[in-house]
């Protein structure tokens, strides 16, 4: 029977390919309704009035219902062309599940059928890993319909088509459709709908598309747009926790997303939900290939500006600094305010201004539950600081040399002489002289103030800066990335800033003047050079200490 079935549809599909789609199309037609229970002639079926429409599913699916309609009654002599090739599509998804390419040409009927949001789940679950695929060629005929040469290419390649039809139905409700509905709501040239019926059509529109951003943020943004409105505090907080639990969950699903990032952000700021705010601001710009804002922004093309996905995404970047700034002044403006408050006699004596300050196994046991590396690092720092009285280092440009800690700059030449030799450290050790052992500590007002101590049962307390130190130094800082670097990092950014640094100071003495005025300009200038070398090469375990321990307290 199964023969039989495959026989009749080759000879339908050869009369097609003949060009004569008319007599094809009935011989289809027949086919399916003699044999509804084969998905391979449901699919011939189904595939014949397609091409009998001549519009393809993405011109349906990006056009309006009547415009649809419209259309394919124009292009087919029967209006019913559409409701035709649904239907026996349909029903051959319906008989065989497990078939990628009858799951690929389900999906386009149901996205031209503005069904988008059942096409990409129905697109979704052909990447089921519990899937088992049966052969695409078990349900069709046809080269272009079936693929490859073998059942797995088959399948590799049905895949591919259905990972591919997934993006274009993704695009076109994130590009089209929802862009169409916000204009609607947001304005635009009519009259905006009520704010009621703004709102309930938005959460019609996020329930529809749960897989689009834009849907998303749309009814986010319909959310906020009520709350200055609001006069009482309760309900603009009520409001803003139902904002909170609709950023949340997207936040939580597109974790690449740093637009919804942003948005997260911003609502937890807006409840002085600080530490969540901040996080959320840490996760968004560590985010290593964000995807592009314009595909998601709310109002669309006109909240992020920028020329290219990389300008789009450094201006959402910049309004996340700019919002850690924020976090910042609102927690000194707490700070201000609960130091008002403390007895002035404690005041004056300073330590309310210094009441950050953490037992060093308390911060360790935190660390060690959610970051390992970070514990290390707390542990070195204190092993080195007990055993050289310092908290600081130099490291070798020598990438290879990575562990290696030297207490001062003597000890770095002397590694550098014997390890890493070259016909120019002469020539440098003579043009310096005594200058190059000189240390240069790098001075740190705000560093200078974490100190090492312990209380009265022998516990290692780390005391912090001032509170009001801190708060200046995050306000003044270029990038406010209040995460710290890892160690390793760090290290290896250092070995590779200062190799650079000793290249240029190679370059200066190679063309080192045997004129007198001229060499000591080079000598100027090949000082400098070597300073700014020592300075890049000393790793303070403060600058990784300090972050760790501000956050914890943050969050604690």
């Amino acid at each position: 029977m199964a023969d039989r079935i495959r026989k009749l549809a080759l000879r339908a599909l050869e009369l097609h390919n003949a060009g004569h789609h008319d007599l094809a199309l009935d011989c289809a037609n027949e086919l399916a309704a003699a044999n509804p229970r084969s998905a391979l002639a449901l699919n011939l079926a189904g595939t014949l009035h397609v091409h009998a429409s001549g519009v393809p599913w993405k011109e349906m699916a990006a056009h309006g219902e009547e415009e649809a309609a419209s259309a394919s009654a124009s292009a087919s002599a029967s209006a019913s062309a559409s409701n035709h090739y649904r239907a026996a599509l349909v029903a051959a998804a319906r008989i065989a599940p497990n078939c990628a390419t009858t799951d690929i040409a389900h999906a386009e009927a149901l996205a031209a059928n503005h069904r988008f949001s059942d096409a990409q789940a129905e697109l979704f679950r052909v990447f089921n890993p519990a899937t088992i695929h049966a052969d695409p060629v078990d349900h069709h005929v046809g080269r272009d319909e079936v693929g490859g040469h073998n059942p797995k290419a088959r399948t590799r390649d049905a895949l591919g088509k259905a990972g591919a039809v997934l993006l274009e139905v993704t695009a076109i409700i994130d590009n089209i459709i929802v862009p169409r509905e916000a204009g609607e709501l947001l304005g635009g040239d009519a009259p905006a709908p009520a704010a009621d019926q703004v709102r309930a059509r938005a959460k019609r529109l996020a329930e529809r598309y749960p897989y689009s951003v834009r849907a998303r943020l749309l009814r986010v943004h319909t959310e906020l747009e009520g709350v200055p409105a609001l006069d009482l505090a309760a309900d603009r907080r009520r409001l803003l926790r139902r904002a909170l639990a609709q950023t949340s969950e997207a936040a939580a699903h597109f974790g690449d997303s740093i637009l919804i990032a942003l948005f997260h952000a911003k609502v937890l700021f807006a409840l002085d939900e600080f530490d969540g705010s901040e996080r959320e601001c840490r996760r968004a710009l560590c985010i290593q290939k964000p995807t592009d804002p314009s595909s998601e922004d709310i109002p669309p093309a006109v909240s992020v500006p920028g020329a290219d996905c990389d300008a789009r995404v450094s201006s959402v970047r910049k309004q996340l600094r700019v919002l850690l700034k924020q976090i910042v002044v609102a927690a000194a403006v707490c700070w201000c305010s609960i130091k008002a408050t403390q007895h002035p006699d404690r005041a004056r004596s300073g330590r309310v201004d210094r009441v950050l300050s953490v037992r060093v196994d308390t911060l360790q046991g935190h660390y060690d539950r959610i970051d390992k590396s970070a514990a290390n690092t707390i542990s070195d720092a204190l092993r080195f600081r007990k055993q050289q009285g310092s908290w600081s280092f130099l490291v070798c440009p020598n990438t290879r040399c990575d562990g290696k800690k030297f207490v001062n700059t003597q000890s770095l030449w002397q590694h550098m002489s014997s390890k890493h030799r070259d016909e120019l450290w002469k020539k440098l050790q003579s043009v310096l002289g005594p200058d190059l052992y000189e240390d240069t500590p790098k001075h740190d007002h705000l560093l200078d103030g974490i100190t090492l101590s312990q209380d009265s049962d022998q516990h290692d307390i780390f005391h912090l800066p001032r509170v009001q130190d801190i708060f200046e130094s995050l306000l003044l800082s270029p990038s406010i990335g209040i995460q710290a670097e890892p160690l390793a990092e760090m290290r290896q950014r250092k070995s590779r800033e200062g190799a650079k640094i000793l290249e240029d100071i190679k370059e200066e003495l190679r063309m080192l003047p045997e004129d007198s005025t001229e060499f000591e300009e080079f000598r100027f200038a090949i000082q400098n050079l070597w300073l700014e070398f020592l300075e890049t090469s000393a790793l303070d375990y403060r600058e990784i200490i300090l972050p760790l321990a501000r956050s914890f307290q943050w969050v604690c």
